[in-house]
């Protein structure tokens, strides 16, 4: 087939954390990667001299990743031509998934396994993912429970190998920690943890390396840069541990964003608990990634420029002052500080990471005067806003930070 037109009418694709997809933190689930090359026909017209058979493969794989509503796919000619008109044009209709997520290939629950349904969970990578607390056999936490566990773990293995199973993951909460010590003994080992539960995981097949992903990597911190409505000068604490303290460093009010927070809303947040503040988020002005943190992960900090809420203009536009409550456990002291002098501080003209740092902050917010939601200049409106998006093809919305000068 020389040329293709393909028009779907709902497509969604996914990002996924594995190795397998590492490659390309962009890249689309395999089956579409057909889909650049060729245009599809409906199998049911396979035998047909004016389609290519080289389209019909995939077709079946790519509706299980597709979700919404059905997926219309239309050829074009070998010969090069459109398919336009109602008499030439070939249809194909995808059954598509409830949702992008659902496995494509749902196999009956096997009676044989140890487990019962409820406590399994089938992913769109052929994996299984175990809840120890749905087995009704493993309700008593003591040695027999532990030995009973291994015994069915492993005929659980056997069976999950038979049929070509990938990544088994379980997922083990505190209270059936004593069930850690039989997983480990069949290969398992600790994908991540945290309060409250811990993850592990085997990969099965034997002729390839694991591609399950790896833990948590990375930290999110966020830096809040707040600016006085009449005089420009920016918020700035000490705190009372740490080596900013140690330092007697005036700094950003500064932290790190809870589970399944936005960037955006740990910046207001942050800044309400370590001053009582109240202000809305505007952009972030920069990142710094850096690695060798904690437990060696990485990190990820954002400066957030953020506008006091409206009340506090109009408090000091009537003579009044913003007054500031430090947060009593952590913070020493909070002012407002010229933005200059708090560059020049010998801690941070000695790091030229640290100078750019605040030679963006000192650009960007430009004394105070303007800001995304005001600037109809580009160069000063410069950053990255938030706009919390609804995902599509899955419930919920997710939040994108883009340039506001796009």
């Amino acid at each position: 087939m020389k040329t293709g037109l393909l028009l779907l009418q709902s497509i969604a694709t996914s990002i996924r954390g594995s190795r397998a997809s590492a490659k390309s933190a962009f890249a689309l689930p395999a089956a579409f990667s057909t889909f650049q090359s060729c245009a599809f026909s409906s199998a049911a017209s396979s035998s047909s001299s004016s389609t290519s058979s080289g389209c019909h493969a995939k077709i079946g794989a790519a509706a299980g990743l597709i979700g919404g509503t059905s997926t219309m796919v239309l050829c074009s000619n070998d010969d090069g031509t459109n398919n336009n008109s109602s008499s030439n044009t070939k249809k194909a209709t995808i059954s598509a998934s409830k949702s992008i997520d659902d496995p494509m290939n749902i196999l009956q629950h096997n009676p044989s396994l140890p487990f019962p349904e409820s406590a399994l969970k089938h992913d769109t990578y052929n994996g299984v993912t175990l809840d120890v607390t749905k087995v009704p056999q493993l309700s008593d936490s003591s040695v027999t429970d532990a030995l009973t566990f291994g015994e069915m773990l492993s005929r659980a293995l056997e069976i999950w190998s038979d049929e070509g199973r990938r990544g088994i993951w379980i997922r083990i909460p505190t209270s059936h920690a004593h069930l850690i010590g039989s997983a480990t003994q069949l290969g398992f080992d600790f994908q991540h943890a945290e309060p409250g539960t811990c993850v592990l995981t085997k990969w099965l097949p034997k002729d390839s390396e694991s591609r399950l992903p790896n833990g948590p990597s990375h930290q999110v911190g966020v830096g809040v840069l707040v600016l006085h409505p009449l005089t420009g000068k920016m918020l700035a604490v000490q705190e009372r541990t740490g080596p900013a303290a140690a330092r007697k460093l005036w700094k950003m009010p500064t932290g790190l964003t809870d589970p399944g927070e936005d960037i955006a809303a740990a910046a207001i947040r942050e800044l309400k608990e370590e001053t009582g503040l109240d202000v809305e988020f505007d952009k972030i002005i920069c990142f710094r990634q850096a690695h060798g943190g904690l437990f060696n992960r990485s990190d990820m900090f954002f400066v957030c420029l953020c506008k006091l809420a409206t009340k506090y203009e109009t408090l000091v536009n009537q003579g009044g002052e913003i007054e500031l409550l430090p947060q009593e456990e952590e913070i020493l002291c909070a002012d407002w500080i010229d933005m200059e002098d708090y560059a020049v501080q010998g801690v941070w003209t000695q790091s030229p990471l640290y100078k750019e740092m605040n030679r963006a902050m000192i650009n960007a917010a430009r004394k105070g005067i303007e800001y995304s939601s005001s600037s109809e200049d580009g160069d000063e409106a410069h950053g990255f806003v938030s706009k919390v998006l609804p995902v599509g093809f899955r419930p919920g919305s997710n939040a994108i930070y883009v340039s506001s000068k796009l």
